[in-house]
């Protein structure tokens, strides 16, 4: 592979409809999807109700304009702010929390967590819910010591990263340097948590591959260690698709908790 043709998530351009059909629609091939949707979903669920994370507001830092990871857990929260990295993942977010009909169809995920809640309707409720918890999404740079800056966010209970750190990070020391921006932004005693791929170095939206940071669970563990967080709760979904849209080996999905500052 080539590494001149690998794109930044970040800084290039994308289809985000494209990102969104091929890895969280209803088009997307069983195995893949499982891994990006339901896996995550029923991760998160159980976080929450088994208590090993609690707290009223969150942050998240996701790849792409999705929701699907927060509605499991809207009903714990008070109060959500979505951080992202490109202005048209906010116009795509803000077309759904106003219900624009040209917005993407999150149906077949809130019925999902539906299901795992033990219930076979109520979707629309759930999503209205997550609407009502949403703040307006906000734009952010994570190579500012204030990634919203000139906004200055109170801290929070918790923060989400569904492969955020893994997309914007160009090396390990970036890595570490994001990763104690997005700590600046969580109580002590808050809970990060982050979902991610291991060994993985790019995935693809439409004919363009971008970057992954390459990490495996050694180097995670030390550096959230190594940054004041105890973990929770660790653990590794090996790899079940044959898609070749993303090359990781498998995927990892951890609670910390922040118990100190670093």
């Amino acid at each position: 592979m080539d590494c001149r043709l690998i794109k930044y998530y970040h800084v290039d351009e994308f289809n985000h409809n494209t990102l969104l059909d091929d890895y969280f629609s209803p088009k997307t091939p069983d195995c893949l999807f499982q891994e990006s949707t339901k896996s995550l979903m029923a991760f998160l669920h159980k976080a929450f109700t088994s208590g090993y994370v609690a707290g009223k507001t969150l942050i998240d830092i996701s790849c792409g304009p999705i929701i699907h990871h927060l509605l499991p857990i809207c009903e714990f929260l008070e109060e959500i702010t979505i951080l992202k990295f490109n202005d048209f993942c906010i116009k795509e977010l803000e077309k759904w929390i106003n219900k624009d009909t040209d917005a993407f169809d999150w149906t077949h995920t809130s019925t999902i967590t539906e299901q795992l809640k033990g219930s076979s309707n109520g979707w629309q409720e759930r999503e209205d819910l997550l609407r009502s918890k949403v703040k307006p999404p906000v734009k952010c740079d994570f190579s500012k010591d204030n990634p919203t800056d000139p906004l200055v966010l109170p801290k929070v209970d918790c923060v989400t990263s569904i492969w955020g750190l893994d997309i914007i990070s160009k090396d390990k020391d970036t890595y570490c340097k994001n990763l104690k921006n997005i700590s600046s932004l969580i109580k002590l005693g808050g809970y990060l948590i982050i979902y991610g791929d291991i060994n993985a170095s790019y995935f693809k939206i439409g004919d363009h591959k971008y970057h992954v940071l390459t990490y495996d669970d050694n180097f995670l563990r030390k550096t959230l260690s190594d940054e004041g967080y105890k973990i929770e709760h660790y653990e590794n979904l090996e790899r079940i698709t044959t898609s070749d849209l993303a090359d990781y080996e498998k995927l990892v999905f951890v609670i910390a908790q922040k118990v100190s500052e670093v």
